[in-house]
């Protein structure tokens, strides 16, 4: 998946999944926090609905908080995530 897939598909799951009422706050610099106003378990549930429906993993021990912090950071290590699972590095 592109850059620009995933945050559409971070869109897709807080709009349809998540029903989140903030979205009209989404951009790539949004904070998942401050701005769309998701609170942990909200960000918990982000990452299974990306695990289920991207079909990307994230295991437990590689989730830091820095990584969550806006829609551009999630983006960002779902990126590297994609590329550790098909052999590309870290």
């Amino acid at each position: 998946m592109t850059r620009q897939q995933l945050i559409k598909s971070i869109y897709d799951i807080m709009e349809n999944s998540l029903e989140l009422q903030t979205l009209s706050s989404f951009s790539e610099d949004a904070r998942l926090n401050e701005d769309l106003y998701m609170d942990s378990i909200m960000v918990l549930q982000l990452i299974l609905h990306v695990e289920l429906d991207l079909g990307i993993s994230i295991p437990d021990e590689i989730l830091v908080p820095k990584d969550f912090k806006t829609v551009g950071t999630l983006a960002s290590f779902l990126e590297k995530q994609q590329k550790v699972e098909i052999g590309g590095g870290k």
